[in-house]
């Protein structure tokens, strides 16, 4: 039943960030490859971040081809579905920008718990690591695709300018850590820490939540 849950979660986080990635490459005018590739970088980026520094090779990017399926086939049919409206003042409107931090919000929810127990599954492998591992792979997974997206796009990434974006996946991850250490039941430790992350992350949007940056007199 667990392993029914953790592949429900992985699919609705591919498909968010695949959602998230392909109307990113939209909005910066890519042709259908670009597209479908954003798209696919967002939603597996992470993951193969993640698989890249734990040392899994290959990466289960390439052994399970199910997640590349599901985030290019949602990557084409957003293309196809612009592609045919033609109206590029869609792009400008608050609900495009709100759709695309939604879908971000749901795929950084789901990708934490799942970024979680892939670690800590490595772990009971045989894996040394200890809590700052399982946090910190349960951020990348997280953040990672959604860092690549804005890399290839060529802009700085959200992580580190958009309002509060890597913040609410970093205590998520270690929520998530301590439930799991304290024996909670995981499907209550899986809505929590998915709840938690999304509701931050939207109100952070909603409320214009950011952290301090440096302002140089000179430039106000």
């Amino acid at each position: 039943m667990f392993n029914t849950v953790f592949i429900i979660l992985e699919i609705v986080g591919t498909i968010a960030f695949a959602i998230s990635g392909a109307m990113t490459a939209i909005n910066r005018r890519l042709d259908a490859l670009g597209v479908i590739i954003l798209g696919v970088v967002t939603a597996c980026g992470g993951g193969l971040l993640r698989d890249i520094m734990l040392g899994v090779f290959p990466q289960s990017l390439f052994i399970d081809s199910l997640y590349v399926i599901i985030s290019a086939s949602t990557s084409l049919l957003l293309f196809i579905v612009f592609y045919i409206i033609k109206d590029d003042s869609l792009t400008e409107k608050k609900w495009y920008n709100d759709l695309l931090t939604i879908t971000d919000a749901i795929g950084l929810g789901a990708f934490v718990v799942v970024g979680a127990d892939v670690t800590i599954s490595k772990m009971a492998e045989g894996l040394n690591g200890n809590g700052f591992l399982i946090v910190f792979m349960a951020t990348i997974t997280a953040v990672g695709g959604g860092m690549l997206r804005d890399i290839f796009a060529a802009k700085v990434p959200n992580i580190f300018c958009k309002h509060i974006y890597a913040v609410p996946t970093i205590i998520g991850a270690i929520i998530y850590y301590i439930l799991y250490k304290v024996g909670c039941n995981p499907y209550v430790n899986i809505f929590l820490v998915t709840f938690f992350i999304i509701a931050i992350r939207l109100l952070a949007y909603h409320y214009r939540w950011k952290l301090p940056i440096v302002h140089f007199k000179n430039h106000e």
